[in-house]
């Protein structure tokens, strides 16, 4: 008597299956190997704007009168590393600025100083007219511009946040 009952897969279906598996399993790995470069990039740009903010918020504390004796007759410029910026604020009442940025940070300021008032028109007559009328008085500012870059997890791009303050009296 022979029986002709079948218990077990062969090497072939188990191949098979195993292959349709991997398959399946392969976007899910891609998914978490995305996830991962996410949340990395994250990290690095809170740590980017806690380096900015720390920045912003000690230019903030800081008058106009002593950023333009520090500044001197120069209206625009860039300090391009935290080198620079501790140089400046020494200048200031030897000022000690917040710790600089760690390794793979790296931390610039931009100023513009403004006069504060209307300059439209011809030598601004325009302007110089306007603000009379409407009783505006010119208030001279520095818009301070903090930058802090970071490269890309995965890539050779940078990234960067900035984040911007007014300095005036």
């Amino acid at each position: 008597m022979r029986i002709n009952s079948k218990n077990a897969f062969s090497l072939i279906e188990v191949l098979i299956t195993m292959v349709f598996l991997s398959l399946a399993f392969l976007p899910l790995y891609n998914l978490f190997q995305f996830g991962q470069k996410g949340t990395t990039n994250n990290l690095q740009e809170v740590a980017a704007t806690n380096y900015a903010s720390d920045m912003i918020n000690f230019v903030r504390d800081i008058k106009f009168y002593d950023f333009e004796k520090a500044a001197g007759s120069v209206e625009n410029f860039r300090l391009a590393n935290d080198d620079q910026i501790a140089a400046f604020f020494k200048r200031i009442n030897n000022l000690k600025p917040p710790p600089a940025c760690e390794k793979p940070f790296s931390r610039s300021m931009e100023v513009r100083k403004f006069k504060g008032r209307d300059s439209r028109g011809p030598v601004g007559v325009i302007g110089w007219i306007s603000d009379l009328i409407n009783k505006r008085r010119a208030v001279p500012n520095y818009l301070v511009t903090v930058k802090v870059e970071f490269p890309r997890q995965g890539g050779g791009e940078k990234d960067k946040v900035q984040l911007y303050t007014i300095v005036m009296d």
